[in-house]
């Protein structure tokens, strides 16, 4: 399978990248800024600035599925998120790639979600510390669901770098507090090699 990865040089892209090239796929990854990824015979490296149509266009040619780990830097435009996922379901829809799988966080929220006490206080805290990031998160997620896209998103709680431990993917959660990236990487290659959680927004849980 092609796999294009948007964020590719991230931590958790970079994860992806490797989980994905061990298990055999071609990735086509997409770096902002320093490359950081190890080559590989089946790794191919693009420069590319998520928000910029013509960059996702070289980026996801010929691809199977999208994989975007796109996340809030410190000078990232603030709705970074949302308007790179607008330009990536305009490209993939020309192109006919319909699988796409997301990161966010668990402050976006569904019907029927199982919250706990201190996934409440965190996500209290980043709203008021960081509204913005909140609601680009949020708007990411409506701009999916209204598409024609196959799409997954995965939620998260807190990212760490840590080595995996046993993980669920659950509808509804409730959220683990601490997840390792290595493990968001293995769900989202699981959710793009199984074809599971489609239109769905999974949540990483123990």
């Amino acid at each position: 399978m092609v796999i294009a990865v948007i964020a590719a040089n991230g931590r958790t892209g970079s994860a992806f990248v490797r989980a994905a090239l061990m298990a055999g796929h071609t990735v086509r990854a997409g770096i902002h800024g320093r490359d950081t990824l190890k080559p590989h015979d089946n790794l191919t490296t693009f420069e590319c600035d998520a928000t910029n149509p013509d960059d996702l266009a070289r980026l996801i040619k010929g691809s199977d599925a999208v994989a975007s780990f796109i996340g809030h830097t410190k000078n990232s435009p603030r709705y970074v998120q949302s308007d790179a996922i607008r330009h990536l379901l305009k490209v993939s829809g020309e192109m006919g790639i319909k699988r796409i799988v997301s990161l966010t966080g668990t402050g976006v929220r569904m019907p029927g979600d199982v919250i706990t006490l201190i996934d409440r206080v965190l996500n209290l805290s980043i709203s008021i510390i960081d509204p913005a990031r909140v609601r680009d998160g949020i708007q990411h997620a409506n701009i999916l669901k209204k598409s024609d896209s196959e799409w997954t998103i995965l939620r998260v709680l807190k990212l760490q770098n840590t080595p995996p431990r046993p993980f669920q993917l659950r509808a509804n959660g409730p959220t683990k507090v601490f997840i390792s990236r290595q493990d968001v990487a293995k769900a989202a290659l699981d959710v793009i090699e199984n074809h599971t959680f489609v239109m769905q927004m999974p949540i990483l849980g123990s």
